[in-house]
């Protein structure tokens, strides 16, 4: 056992050499084993090869497997793409087809003759149903005013329109003329008998006269002052208690009551306080027991009665 630690110790002292420089510092160097140098040598390339990046997998260069996953996708697009026009084409020909009109707003027409007059039939399109046409269509009936349609998918379709009403006389060469409440001529007759209700209109220039069209006046004022009289004595429920009016001159218009009372209106400006001050002042004088003689409304919050001697 003492000669084996005898060896290590003398071979450990051949490895070291001592060396003394300038007298002063001792330096030990060590020489290296060559069994150890070869184990060091074999671990750095160990770790040389430890830091080397490695790969799961090698990424082909081929570039064909892309091409073909892009075209398999293109063709599921297009697949789905035609199978919802197919869709789309399935339901407008059997789901979205007319079935039920609804019509709101008419009078004395029934639902069926609007419908009719409209264009619309069952089993039409929804989707090729136009409201330019539906208006197209009902103005050949004068009588019709069209406001607007609904539609409510799949197969409903509510009908908006006014009835044109007549609500006036206008006589011109012997042929007596029913106008409505915008000045459109409604109809025409040879009668001169004076509908109830309805107040005879005179002193209008006209320079255009046809059934269905409005009427054309020289004068733009007699129709607005018309318009706006009319308008008011519909609303304050007055119009079956006038007799006649004149528009002969629109900033100084007259009419004339069921009673024979002349009604001084001015212009037709502030036709609702003129209209309620003539209701009013007509009310009291009808209570006196008067039936002839001049109202002046033209100032309705100052108006003036003067009877006939």
């Amino acid at each position: 056992m003492r000669k084996r630690k005898d060896r290590q110790k003398a071979s450990e002292s051949e490895l070291t050499d001592q060396f003394e420089a300038y007298g002063e510092y001792t330096y030990a160097y060590r020489h290296q084993d060559p069994a150890e140098e070869e184990a060091h040598h074999f671990r750095k390339e160990e770790r040389a090869r430890s830091t080397k990046p490695r790969h799961a997998s090698r990424i082909p260069l081929d570039n064909k497997v892309p091409r073909r996953n892009s075209r398999r996708t293109f063709g599921t697009l297009l697949f789905l793409l035609g199978a919802l026009i197919a869709a789309l084409v399935v339901l407008q020909s059997s789901i979205f087809r007319l079935e039920t009109v609804y019509v709101v707003g008419n009078q004395n027409k029934s639902p069926q003759e609007i419908t009719a007059a409209s264009g619309l039939v069952k089993g039409l399109n929804m989707f090729a149903i136009n409201e330019n046409e539906i208006r197209a269509s009902l103005k050949a009936d004068h009588t019709i005013e069209f406001l607007g349609i609904k539609k409510q998918y799949p197969n409903t379709v509510y009908l908006y329109v006014t009835e044109r009403v007549p609500i006036s006389i206008f006589r011109k060469d012997g042929i007596q003329y029913t106008l409505d409440a915008s000045g459109l001529v409604m109809e025409e007759s040879n009668s001169l008998t004076l509908p109830e209700g309805m107040p005879l209109i005179t002193g209008f220039q006209v320079v255009n006269l046809l059934v269905g069209q409005p009427l054309g006046l020289k004068m733009e004022k007699q129709m607005n002052a018309y318009v706006s009289i009319m308008a008011e004595l519909e609303l304050q429920l007055y119009r079956n208690q006038i007799l006649e009016l004149d528009l002969t001159d629109p900033d100084n218009l007259y009419l004339m009551t069921i009673d024979g009372i002349t009604v001084r209106f001015g212009n037709s400006q502030y036709a609702m306080a003129k209209v309620g001050a003539m209701r009013t002042d007509i009310a009291y004088i009808r209570q006196l027991g008067k039936h002839s003689g001049l109202l002046d409304v033209s100032i309705p919050h100052d108006a003036k009665f003067m009877p006939e001697n």
